[in-house]
């Protein structure tokens, strides 16, 4: 018996209602859900792109390291996802 057939007789109407209905998308899910999951295609062994040219590391780093500063469009570094930074009294740290 396949799915649909399944849905169509009156257990699997039972069994759907019983069940809370079927499964939502993530975009309908309550506003509280705000967990974002990152499931990589394959093992990621360290977030550095330069090291390695594999497409998991290169994804991963970008949603980790990528979108912290930016630049615009005069090439100036920005903050993005930076709430603030300290800098010391030389400039250099």
């Amino acid at each position: 018996m396949d799915r649909r057939a399944f849905l169509k007789t009156a257990t699997g109407a039972v069994a759907v209602t019983a069940a809370n209905g079927l499964a939502t998308p993530a975009i309908s899910q309550r506003a509280a859900a705000r967990t974002l999951r990152f499931v990589p295609q394959a093992d990621l062994a360290n977030f550095d792109p330069i090291w390695t040219s594999t497409f998991v590391v290169r994804n991963a780093s970008a949603l980790v390291w990528d979108t912290l500063y930016g630049v615009n469009d005069k090439l100036q570094p920005q903050r993005q996802m930076v709430e603030s930074e300290q800098v010391s009294s030389d400039g250099l740290t």
